[in-house]
């Protein structure tokens, strides 16, 4: 029985059958290149209320502690609630998954499971709207004034959450509040970061409106490629123009900070701006892990702490390399956010990644090889199967620096061959 990968609850197999029926309205296209970011496939459009944001609502509210102690109340009610819709989608996804399995017949994913999607859409989607009715209910007259900044701050998360170019995924409000400054540190950034809030809403705004009006994915039902590549332009554009936004209002936060605090900004900025670069790699989580083992012996230990360093000023080097080639490949056009119908985005890629990203994804790729090789020779044989046992009981990454995807293409005698690359 041959296992079917999955990216966000839909299998390869069935991206694979959507991919092949688009690439077949439009035969002259060479390459379509399909990989999974941000919001899963299948995902809610409207995601999850986490308790954090229900804090910072409170905050942003000024609700005294009883109004904040009810909303965490009214909270703890609705996320069960969404849980049971999350667990229902599972199920019937898994059921869905070992149907396929069991006939070799992967088309059932585009029979079935929009109507599974659709189901937790609309319950997800009513909780997510009966909850914030009901935090609303708590507000005081006095406090309804701050309510567009709750809204405004409820855009942030789930509107940057679709980032198809580097630094549009960025909240610099968040960023800021990251930094943990004093008030009267605050008092200079706050029309700033007004300014930054009104001006980045009106973009997330017009970039909603635009993906509820685009043409969408229907499963099955075929696309030319030169919808597809309208589509990506018009998501590019509007990704551009919130970028520019944050990249505007960055220049201006940084000199109103604190000198102490304005490295911190920047790398907050970076990292944000290109996670799949600068998250912590396998390689430094393996490493941490190993350190924190308790048979390792003094020589080990500062073993493990020299290798680390090292990888650590190799690795930046490459990372400022990877940052550059990804701005570098955006300016050519040539990938974009597409939503599907679900109101869930995947990015796609009209033909190969350019050469100079290839390289430097390659060189990081042979570093953290290197360096775990590295690692395994400090480690005795018990020391590396407790790290393999720690790893294997993490879930695995299918979003960032190496998104799976798959790659169709046009061989004029067929209606496309598929298959995964990484």
């Amino acid at each position: 029985m041959n296992s079917i990968r999955t990216v966000g609850g839909l299998s390869l197999a069935a991206l694979m059958t959507m991919g092949a029926t688009a690439f077949t309205s439009s035969p002259a296209q060479a390459q379509i290149k399909i990989a999974m970011t941000g919001t899963p496939f299948g995902g809610s459009a409207d995601g999850q209320i986490a308790k954090r944001s229900v804090e910072r609502y409170a905050d942003l509210l000024d609700f005294s502690a009883e109004q904040k102690d009810s909303a965490l109340t009214i909270h703890e009610g609705y996320a069960a609630a969404y849980e049971q819709a999350q667990k229902a989608r599972r199920t019937a996804m898994s059921e869905l998954r070992r149907s396929a399995e069991d006939t070799g017949d992967h088309t059932v994913f585009m029979e079935k499971m929009p109507a599974i999607e659709k189901d937790f859409r609309d319950k997800s989607s009513k909780l997510n709207k009966g909850f914030l009715d009901d935090l609303r209910g708590l507000v005081s007259p006095s406090q309804d004034a701050n309510w567009v900044k709750v809204e405004r701050m409820r855009r942030r998360e789930t509107g940057l959450r679709a980032g198809g170019v580097s630094g549009e995924a960025v909240d610099l409000i968040d960023v800021v509040s990251g930094l943990k400054l004093p008030s009267d540190a605050m008092t200079p950034l706050s029309p700033t970061l007004d300014e930054y809030e009104s001006e980045l809403d009106h973009q997330l705004q017009a970039k909603a409106k635009a993906a509820a009006e685009a043409p969408t994915f229907e499963p099955g039902k075929g696309f030319d490629a030169e919808k597809m590549q309208a589509r990506m332009k018009e998501s590019r554009e509007a990704g551009l123009k919130v970028k520019e936004v944050n990249e505007r209002s960055a220049r201006k936060i940084e000199p109103l900070l604190p000198e102490d605090k304005r490295d911190a900004f920047r790398s907050a900025l970076k990292e944000r701006s290109f996670p799949q670069v600068y998250r912590p790699s396998r390689s430094v989580k393996d490493m941490d892990a190993a350190l924190k083992l308790d048979d390792l012996t003094p020589a080990q230990r500062a073993s493990i702490q020299d290798i680390k360093a090292s990888y650590r000023r190799d690795a930046g080097s490459l990372n400022e390399t990877w940052a550059a080639a990804i701005t570098a490949s955006e300016g050519e056009g040539q990938s974009g956010t597409v939503f599907g119908s679900d109101g869930s985005h995947f990015m796609m890629n009209m033909g190969d990644e350019p050469k100079a990203l290839v390289d430097v994804k390659k060189a990081r790729r042979d570093l953290d090889e290197k360096t775990n090789d590295k690692l395994k020779g400090v480690l005795n044989e018990d020391q590396q199967a407790k790290l393999a046992k720690a790893r294997a009981s993490e879930p695995e990454e299918v979003m960032g620096g190496e998104v799976r995807s798959i790659m169709i293409r046009d061989e004029r005698d067929a209606a496309g061959a598929a298959r995964p690359s990484r």
